[in-house]
């Protein structure tokens, strides 16, 4: 009896036609003030929080969190997830879907050994802020992300629902 309808072959082939997403998932990582951790790459303009693309053969979790220890030293307990952004059609990035974690509260003078190669700095951020620092979009995430931990709720959205 056949176990598959297609040949090895033709799923092969089947498998290459189908669209491609990228991966990646940030930390919120909060202080003692309440203020969030922003990192300002190098590779780009702007600030984002701490983690990344998660690699391939990786989940996003631990993808997120082995990213963290990597770019800033701090190894954290990988805490629940926050929110799911599903980014439609993002000109050269195409699809992508973006996780966000909670990572905890850790202390403002925690030491921070930033990974020189993908970052300039960081700063710890207030929510009323947040507008400075990133675009309108994503800091509604971030403050999505933020009522999350409040309300225990997972948060889902697209890049065709909200900026």
């Amino acid at each position: 009896m056949k176990d598959s309808y297609l040949s090895r072959e033709e799923l092969v082939k089947f498998i290459a036609t189908l669209p491609t997403r990228r991966l990646a998932a940030g930390a919120v990582i909060r202080n003692e003030h309440g203020e969030l951790l922003l990192v300002q790459p190098n590779y780009k303009d702007g600030w984002i929080l701490p983690g990344g693309t998660v690699e391939a053969g990786e989940a996003p979790k631990p993808g997120c969190f082995r990213e963290v220890e990597e770019e800033l030293g701090l190894r954290l307990a990988p805490g629940r997830l926050l929110l799911v952004f599903h980014g439609l059609a993002r000109g050269v990035w195409g699809d992508s879907t973006y996780y966000m974690y909670d990572a905890g509260v850790i202390a403002k003078n925690t030491p921070v050994t930033l990974q020189t190669e993908e970052l300039i700095t960081y700063e710890w951020v207030a929510p009323e802020q947040l507008q400075e620092y990133v675009n309108p979009g994503f800091a509604e995430r971030l403050h999505d992300c933020l009522r999350a931990l409040r309300t225990g709720e997972v948060v889902e959205m697209s890049s065709d629902e909200r900026p």
